[in-house]
């Protein structure tokens, strides 16, 4: 496979209304030299992907990845590295957002399946596919986290049960920006998206019994953007980023920084 070749891996890629979807349509059409892994739980079932993969057969493979788990990650590496030898851009996008509390109600089995899924998934997929990162000429590691990550943004104020979720968004900026000090050949950063018309958002307003987000939507006057508009914003911020620039830092998708 030829050098030019941009090699892309994105987790959580399943979900037509998602935004591993998005990013991985998106970077399908807008990026002739690309080859993408689209990176899911169950490939039998990625119906939407394997419909995507007709149109792009030679640029896209669709690869078993569970979160967390040592064995699919390491097997999803090894598929990478004998087809490409290296992976260039990772975008860790896997998460769960399943359950909803305030801190004196939190199920313990929520809060660790939510870390195992949401902090523990990225670390394993780093620790996978770190050898084949390191084989790129300009590697990028980005975890998709969130504005409820913010210690000091307004979601934290909210009188909803997001602690759950938020609080592994949080420890999950921590470690991508541990990864930026620990490793100087590589750019990595937190990258926020947003609020988006997504499933995800869904369950959020499902949950949310004060209607705080639906109210935010109100005043903000607008409806909230399609996982294909913000795909594309990210994509622009990840392919231009550089260490100097963005590494370490928590990136939004506006293109500015969120407060830690």
């Amino acid at each position: 496979m030829s050098s030019d070749i941009v090699v892309y891996l994105v987790t959580g890629a399943n979900r037509p209304r998602g935004l591993g979807f998005s990013l991985v349509g998106h970077i399908l059409r807008t990026h002739e030299n690309a080859f993408v892994y689209a990176a899911v739980r169950d490939p039998a079932k990625a119906v939407a992907l394997h419909e995507l993969k007709e149109k792009y057969f030679d640029r896209l493979a669709i690869v078993e990845c569970v979160s967390a788990d040592v064995k699919s990650n390491s097997t999803m590496a090894k598929e990478i590295e004998e087809r490409h030898g290296r992976v260039d851009t990772v975008i860790a996008n896997a998460a769960l957002l399943g359950a909803a509390a305030s801190v004196h109600e939190v199920a313990v089995k929520d809060m660790e399946e939510h870390f195992r899924v949401n902090v523990v998934g990225p670390m394993v997929l780093f620790g996978a596919v770190y050898k084949l990162l390191k084989r790129s000429t300009n590697p990028r590691f980005i975890p998709i986290s969130s504005p409820g990550g913010s210690l000091s943004g307004p979601i934290i104020e909210f009188p909803i049960g997001s602690v759950i979720y938020a609080s592994t968004k949080a420890t999950l900026n921590w470690i991508a920006r541990k990864i930026h000090f620990e490793n100087e050949w590589i750019i990595a950063f937190p990258l926020s998206p947003g609020e988006i018309d997504t499933d995800m958002f869904d369950f959020t307003v499902s949950v949310d019994n004060g209607g705080e987000y639906q109210n935010l939507i109100k005043t903000r006057g607008y409806g909230l953007p399609p996982a294909t508009e913000v795909a594309a914003s990210l994509l622009k911020i990840i392919d231009n980023s550089t260490r100097e620039e963005n590494g370490g830092a928590f990136m939004n998708v506006d293109g500015g920084t969120l407060p830690w």
